[in-house]
């Protein structure tokens, strides 16, 4: 199973920035936007990378040829 990693920065500004990786498809958004409540705000903007796309299925297809 791939590493589910969540970097998290927070700025001297006060804005939070969170990157995802190793979580595949859209629940991605489910576990950034409880962790962004947890913190205390809201979502301003965010960027979906190509692994968001990703079916799950396809993922755990490939997880089998490596």
């Amino acid at each position: 199973m791939a590493e589910e990693i969540i970097e998290v920065t927070i700025w001297p500004d006060g804005k939070v920035e969170m990157r995802v990786e190793g979580i595949p498809g859209m629940s991605c958004l489910a576990t950034t936007g409880d962790l962004a409540r947890l913190l205390g705000g809201e979502i301003e903007a965010q960027e979906l990378t190509a692994e968001a796309y990703q079916d799950v299925q396809e993922q755990q297809q490939e997880r089998l040829w490596q």
